[in-house]
């Protein structure tokens, strides 16, 4: 059982759970989250890992209030538990080289992690973020902890900022048309594009089989398989 640690709202809308005794994972996988003692909502929520600190074994998640468990988890109260189940899904690679990485609203807080893999794993490429957000900007102080460069844009199309020939591997996270408008780009520049798929999910771990997209390899489960894909493997973006 994992004791949250902090959670508080950082943005309208976004809170930052920290959680002491989860599970680690790695950059795009996700925890399967439920407080113990509701049965309202039923079912566990997806959350992805936002940051990791090894040394203290804190978990950071930044989620946004949409439904009813999301709004559950913002009322809850440091020292109170949660079940944590996971790591679940496939991460992101890490691609050696320099590296770009675009998030639209909360599809930054996976990245966050990301950058800071990729930082670790070879210290000296170049890492390049592009942030969009809707109103409101977040995470920005932690991303340039890791990053060579953070963009930000408020209201407009943050892939219009990504230049697809700069960089071994890009990495995109955020709303479907966002990730569209990205992987036909990559497509063009012939760029090694990953992304990380969002979707309801009932369990977590392949079963239900409630959370599938098509792809060139047929269909294939987000929450085993993903959330993490080649984007130009995916026929839902292209």
């Amino acid at each position: 059982m994992a004791v949250i640690s902090e959670n508080i709202e950082i943005a309208k809308g976004i809170f930052k759970m920290c959680l002491s005794g989860a599970p680690l994972g790695e950059a795009g996988q996700f925890l399967m989250l439920k407080q113990p003692d509701s049965l309202d909502p039923f079912l566990a929520r997806p959350l992805s890992y936002c940051n990791i600190d090894k040394n203290s074994g804190t978990v950071t998640l930044v989620y946004q209030t949409i439904g009813k468990g999301t709004k559950a988890f913002s009322k809850l109260k440091q020292g109170s538990l949660m079940q944590a189940v996971g790591p679940c899904g496939r991460g992101f690679p890490l691609v050696s080289g320099n590296a770009v990485l675009i998030g639209g609203g909360i599809g930054t807080a996976p990245l966050l992690l990301l950058a800071h893999a990729l930082r670790e794993s070879q210290p000296e490429r170049h890492i390049k973020v592009h942030l969009g957000f809707r109103e409101e900007a977040y995470l920005i102080k932690e991303f340039g902890q890791y990053a060579d460069e953070v963009s930000v844009d408020i209201g407009g199309i943050i892939t219009d900022a990504a230049d697809f020939s700069q960089a071994a591997a890009y990495y995109a996270c955020g709303p479907e048309p966002m990730l569209k408008a990205a992987a036909l780009k990559a497509e063009k520049a012939g760029a090694e594009l990953y992304i990380s798929l969002e979707k309801n999910m009932a369990c977590g771990v392949g079963a239900c089989f409630g959370c599938t997209c098509k792809t060139k390899g047929g269909n294939k489960r987000i929450c085993k398989d993903g959330p993490v894909f080649n984007a130009l493997e995916v026929h839902d973006v292209l």
